[in-house]
């Protein structure tokens, strides 16, 4: 699902006092980066629901799929801009793949290079497993007006399932985009996995993307409208002595409209059609699965400016 693609009040800063010798010059850096707080914070929440999505409780003896489940999710995020150049987003998400998994990101921006770093969390995903910890780095060259191409990689730490229990959390992007008039099209391969550690087996969740989309906006008009073709590849693997795997190939449509209501509301809804699915591995002879033969995805957003929403309420009262 695409992304829609988290700020904070300034510190009150405290007496200065001198450097020491083990202050290293990064650690100077980023210190001034944040001491010039730009604010401009952003929150904003998510939810979404479908049916072209694997049982989490699905056996590896099963070998239909009738598309009347419907697992929902969502998201909790913010975005603030600690300096100019330097962008933290954090968040809480609960991903039909990748379960529950909280970011914290820090983008710093210099020229036409954009670099992304931080840790993430799963929580809660397993009984007896509280946190467990990976890191996201991102890259992204950008020529404005014209071209963009990024890269994203997430993994959990120590990549070893060890107990019953265990799991990894991955993720992966690339992506590449131009610039036309009123227009940006974008290619994107994107692929998430959750794989976890049974008492007989290891299970594997995934899905890959490929996708083309165009986003149609103009100037002064509050609304962007994207139309996306792509494949998606949806499986879930049995890994013992042998592997048995179950995969739904389908063709997608997808359609997503971004209103700005206010200066400080934005809303967003997303719409992932199956044109056609099929099944492979075990599920070879699916074929349009679902009520009425239809497989979907929907995620509707929010999003708030809390800092035109702060004036605006100022400039109210003062009224």
């Amino acid at each position: 699902m695409r992304s829609s693609n988290a700020r904070r009040d300034t510190p009150r800063q405290a007496a200065p006092r001198r450097a020491t010798p083990r202050l290293t010059p990064v650690v100077v850096g980023l210190a001034l980066l944040c001491a010039s707080t730009a604010g401009a914070l952003t929150v904003g929440a998510d939810f979404h629901i479908g049916n072209l999505q694997l049982e989490r409780d699905r056996k590896a003896g099963q070998t239909t799929f009738a598309g009347d489940q419907y697992p929902i999710g969502g998201a909790l995020y913010a975005t603030e801009m600690l300096a100019d150049q330097l962008r933290l987003d954090a968040g809480f998400y609960f991903d039909p793949i990748l379960r529950n998994v909280s970011y914290s990101l820090f983008s710093y921006q210099q020229s036409l290079f954009t670099l992304t770093v931080g840790p993430f969390f799963g929580f809660f995903n397993a009984p007896g497993s509280i946190l467990k910890s990976g890191l996201s780095t991102g890259v992204r060259v950008e020529l404005p007006g014209i071209a963009f191409v990024s890269f994203r990689a997430d993994s959990t730490l120590g990549g070893r399932l060890v107990e019953v229990g265990d799991y990894l959390q991955e993720r992966s992007e690339l992506t590449a985009g131009f610039w036309v008039p009123n227009a940006i099209g974008t290619v994107s391969l994107r692929s998430k996995s959750y794989t976890e550690k049974r008492a007989n087996s290891e299970v594997v969740d995934s899905l890959t993307e490929y996708e083309f989309a165009t986003q149609v906006f103009q100037k002064n008009v509050p609304y962007r409208v994207e139309i996306a073709l792509g494949y998606h590849d949806l499986s879930k693997s049995f890994v013992a002595a042998s592997t048995t795997t179950h995969t739904l190939g389908s063709l997608i449509l997808g359609t997503r409209f971004e209103l700005t209501i206010l200066d400080y509301l934005g809303l967003a809804i997303d719409l992932e059609s199956s044109i056609y699915t099929f099944g492979q591995g075990e599920l070879l002879g699916v074929s349009n699965p679902g009520p009425g033969g239809y497989l979907f995805r929907v995620n509707s957003s929010v999003s708030v400016d809390v800092d035109r929403l702060v004036e605006r309420t100022s400039g109210t009262s003062d009224l």
